[in-house]
């Protein structure tokens, strides 16, 4: 049984979160003047070792579906505005990079995880509020994305009705927010 167990914890997952930051901001300085050339070739090799868990693959597609409207509106304006297309596409490939970097880095990660690699920040209390404050953003995050996954607008929706619902899921998330500072309170009593 725990072999089984040890086989479901993937190589990404091992990864220490101060590693995982620093890929990060590595991935953004390394892209900020990348050619094309480097950034597809970059791109490939993340997602090369996205192959070690092929979970995060899901993960991956998600992100960029959740950015079409962003690259949609982007090659828009980059369009009225004449933008050459060679920059155009640069820099939507470097924002798909940037996506996938984050998803290998924070794909995987748990609660749990997070506050076994703070232990050391979490002694003094500035590293116990950021690590706080990180937690209850990613609770947030979550449960916008459940309402919002509930309450999908339809392909006839008015932008009216839009920002609507926009506002109905910022007032339902505000109103839960106890329920969410309980939550927070509860793993970090449990993990912490």
């Amino acid at each position: 049984m725990a072999l089984l167990r040890a086989r479901r914890v993937s190589f990404l997952q091992a990864q220490n979160l101060y590693l995982r930051l620093i890929l990060i901001v590595m991935a953004l300085i390394g892209a900020l003047d990348a050619s094309l050339r480097q950034i597809i070739a970059l791109s490939a090799l993340f997602l090369a070792f996205l192959l070690l868990d092929l979970s995060a693959y899901a993960k991956l597609l998600r992100g960029l579906r959740i950015s079409l409207p962003f690259f949609a509106a982007y090659w828009v304006f980059g369009t009225l505005f004449r933008v050459p297309f060679p920059d155009l596409a640069l820099f939507s490939l470097k924002l798909i990079y940037f996506i996938i970097v984050t998803v290998y880095a924070l794909g995987n990660l748990t609660a749990r995880q997070v506050l076994h690699d703070t232990t050391g920040i979490r002694k003094y209390k500035a590293g116990r509020k950021l690590v706080r404050y990180a937690l209850a953003t990613s609770l947030f995050i979550r449960a916008y994305a459940s309402y919002f996954a509930l309450h999908k607008p339809s392909a006839g929706t008015s932008i009216g009705a839009l920002l609507d619902n926009l506002f109905a899921g910022g007032k339902q998330v505000f109103a839960q927010t106890e329920a969410i500072e309980a939550r927070l309170d509860g793993i970090l009593a449990e993990l912490g």
